[in-house]
């Protein structure tokens, strides 16, 4: 039986000249599991939003064509009645919750449908333990870290019993053990419900799908069974899609596997050899000398680490959630709550800023949090950039944020509203506002969270063309790749202490020891 048939679909939101979605015949099997992937911006969540009722019911626009789920004509279904059938996980788990509690929230759903209370309960408990998450049930909802949040509301949608379940890059703002959570979590549903999985990190899905799209500009560019997909790693690179080496050189060495190992091995008997990415020359001119300890006012250490970044150097700080990375950084700028004691010797360009007032700080460090909206404080890009020059009462602050725009291309986005621009346009505004204040140490929180392979490829060149300029970097992040391909040397925190720290390759050599797993692109490559 057919659990999704799709025929002559198109979609136009208002205002717009060209259909979002064109899609001409797509099906989805009963129990089958189906991974969409494709560039941001290029359809995929329009597709399915099509498919679980959110648009028409919620979504204004032109719709045409026709969409059945398990027999439903979509356009002609009520959305509460549709989701009895069609379940639906975001990638923001934060704008899916509305109660206090983790029960709470999972019985939301039977409630609204207006069940007996004894079966309300069986469904909670049936939920509560598929998802793993019993243990939970009375949590405050604002106390979970974002793998059990997003855990919280793939038990509410399965607690409505759906015989589809959607899940929209339901990893993309979760830590690497948080993740790999989820996609065991999808794992254990194959078979046993229709999947529908969008998401960018083609690699970590593959051993639980059956079919793979992609979709580019509104269209589905193809549709594969898994097997197949490696007849297709040139589109998807072209596309900007997050393929990992080894699936290249498989398709360029007709070695039809998409295992690394096994294609490190036939790699290793046809004598082809890869080098390791080139590294920054090292230079030891240090621009910044931190040693932070935090601790609880209770004396709990949370935090006793050190570190050493050089000039032009990409340094990027790694380690499981919890480890202090996010702590660390923001004790170096002074921006950690009064609930905590902190005690630093922190030197910047030569200058000890460990007792510096903020502002005073900002002048040499620059900080992005991982939540970088939180930064763009104006109502233009342009006086986003110029308000830390107007700040240091900069003689010439017209020219000099006319150039730093012009630097990070985006002179033309100059009288646009920061906030409505695409993420990776609101991440360079934040940065060469940044870059604006003076300061040539930049520290980046999180910066390819939520992010596709394109947008991290561009970030990634950002940083080089600034680091050729003198710019130093210091970023936290849950990104073996970026990390691996972007870094000079990684630190890996663990439980607030620097186990590791050297070049990418010797770190990952044993960063799995400490719950970080190494990077496809580095197993091929090490000896």
């Amino acid at each position: 039986m057919k659990a999704i048939e799709v025929k002559n679909l198109s979609f136009s939101y208002l205002n717009t000249s060209h259909p979002a979605i064109t899609v001409d015949d797509f099906s989805v099997d009963e129990g089958e599991t189906v991974l969409i992937t494709g560039k941001s911006g290029e359809g995929k969540s329009t597709f399915i939003s099509c498919i679980n009722g959110v648009i028409p019911h919620m979504t204004n626009g032109e719709l045409k064509g026709e969409v059945t789920v398990m027999g439903m004509e979509v356009k002609k279904t009520p959305i509460h009645k549709l989701s009895s059938v069609v379940g639906t996980v975001l990638q923001d788990p934060e704008s899916q919750t509305i109660n206090y509690t983790v029960e709470e929230e999972v019985a939301f759903g039977p409630e609204n449908l207006k069940l007996p209370p004894e079966e309300i309960r069986e469904r909670v408990e049936e939920s509560l333990e598929i998802t793993g998450i019993s243990h939970l049930r009375s949590e405050v909802i604002y106390n979970l870290s974002g793998g059990e949040l997003q855990r919280t509301v793939i038990a509410g949608a399965l607690a409505m019993r759906p015989q589809v379940m959607i899940f929209d890059e339901p990893t993309s703002n979760i830590d690497p053990e948080g993740t790999n959570r989820i996609f065991s979590l999808i794992e254990q549903m194959r078979g046993k419900k229709t999947i529908l999985i969008v998401e960018h990190k083609v690699e970590r899905v593959l051993r639980f799908v059956d079919r793979v799209i992609m979709i580019e500009k509104g269209k589905i560019k193809f549709d594969v069974r898994k097997d197949e997909l490696i007849d297709h790693v040139d589109e998807m690179v072209s596309n900007g899609i997050d393929i990992p080496d080894h699936f290249v050189y498989s398709k360029k060495l007709g070695i039809k596997s998409l295992d690394v190992f096994e294609v490190k091995q036939k790699m290793v008997e046809r004598g082809v050899k890869l080098e390791p990415y080139l590294r920054f020359k090292r230079n030891l001119d240090p621009v910044l000398d931190a040693w932070v300890k935090v601790s609880s006012k209770e004396g709990k250490e949370l935090v006793n680490a050190s570190l050493r970044l050089n000039r032009g150097e990409v340094y990027s700080l790694m380690g499981m959630n919890g480890a202090g990375k996010s702590t660390f950084l923001k004790a170096i700028v002074g921006f950690l709550d009064k609930d905590v004691v902190v005690e630093s010797k922190i030197s910047a360009n030569g200058v000890d800023i460990s007792k510096a007032p903020i502002y005073k700080r900002g002048e040499l460090v620059g900080y992005l949090p991982q939540n970088f909206d939180l930064s763009l404080i104006t109502s233009t890009v342009f006086k986003e950039v110029a308000f830390p020059l107007k700040a240091k009462k900069v003689k010439d602050w017209e020219e000099k944020a006319k150039k730093i725009l012009e630097d990070f291309d985006m002179i033309k986005y100059r009288n646009r509203d920061p906030l409505a621009l695409s993420m990776g346009q609101r991440r360079r505004v934040a940065m060469a506002s940044a870059v604006a204040s003076g300061a040539k140490i930049l520290l980046m929180d999180e910066p390819t969270s939520g992010q596709d392979f394109y947008h991290k490829e561009l970030l990634g060149k950002e940083i080089n063309q600034l680091r050729e300029k003198g710019y130093s970097f210091l970023i936290v992040t849950h990104d073996a790749r970026f990390a691996y391909r972007y870094s000079d040397r990684i630190g890996l925190l663990h439980k607030g202490k620097m186990v590791l720290e050297g070049t990418p390759e010797d770190v990952f050599l044993k960063s799995a020891d400490y719950g970080v797993e190494p990077p496809s692109d580095y197993l091929l490559r090490c000896r």
